[in-house]
């Protein structure tokens, strides 16, 4: 897909990857809307850059199909929907049932409710995109944290039925990239006293360039880590070598 004169709704925009690739969004011709539910960053975010904004909590489908509707009603048609807002919450099998029910929402069911209210659109104007942000987690795991390895391996997986099922009129893609200098990282970082991230940790710009390149080419996969494809394949292949690897990360031995 060409991005210039296009309509892209990219949620989490305040900052981040999200922030990066409105930018770049907006560097091809885009009308980019940024939806966040930071109103205050994202105010000072559309301010600078001239995206259309329009906060959201994308924690419930009422959030989702309120936004959706905006865009839709006031705005123009959504030609791309990039569904990027995440949130990093519990570790163990301690986390709280409130951190499992927010990171179910955010990070997997907000994928679903914008697929819900956004492909049925698209599907009758015989074009589309929709990029979704899981992780290199949702390919391997993130090792210390239960919600966030669960619910980003949901974010792939429904990407992979949402391909299979509509790929053959819209676009698909699903961004898994390993460390990115974040806010969020900064927050993980925080709390677990280090980031184990041995194959160094992107700017969100790089992150960009390759979400661009991925719609343009129309490819599923967005690996901004390249050795992240060489792990998966190592996982599927010895699942039992893959698993005692992990262990060693995780124990240091």
């Amino acid at each position: 897909m060409d991005l210039n004169g296009t309509i892209c709704v990219v949620t989490g925009a305040a900052s981040g990857i999200g922030l990066a690739c409105a930018r770049a969004f907006a560097a091809e011709g885009a009308t980019v809307v940024a939806s966040d539910v930071d109103e205050a960053g994202l105010d000072i975010v559309a301010a600078a850059h001239g995206f259309v904004a329009v906060p959201a909590d994308v924690g419930s489908e009422a959030g989702v199909r309120g936004l959706v509707d905006h865009v839709e009603g006031d705005i123009g048609p959504i030609d791309v929907f990039f569904s990027n807002a995440g949130v990093a919450l519990g570790q163990g099998l301690d986390a709280s049932d409130a951190h499992w029910d927010a990171s179910w929402r955010i990070n997997a069911m907000a994928h679903v409710w914008a697929a819900r209210h956004v492909v049925p659109r698209m599907l009758e104007r015989g074009r589309g995109y929709i990029v979704s942000t899981a992780s290199a987690a949702g390919l391997l795991m993130e090792p210390r944290s239960a919600p966030y390895t669960l619910t980003k391996h949901a974010a792939v997986a429904f990407a992979e039925w949402l391909a299979v099922n509509h790929g053959d009129v819209i676009g698909v893609s699903v961004l898994c990239p390993q460390g990115v200098r974040t806010p969020m990282l900064d927050a993980v970082d925080a709390a677990s006293g280090n980031v184990t991230l041995g194959d160094g940790i992107l700017e969100p710009e790089d992150v960009a360039t390759a979400v661009v390149e991925a719609i343009r080419t129309e490819t599923f996969l967005i690996t901004p880590h390249e050795e992240v494809r060489r792990y998966e394949a190592g996982k599927v292949a010895d699942r039992d070598r893959w698993i005692a690897g992990m262990r060693r990360v995780v124990f240091g031995r």
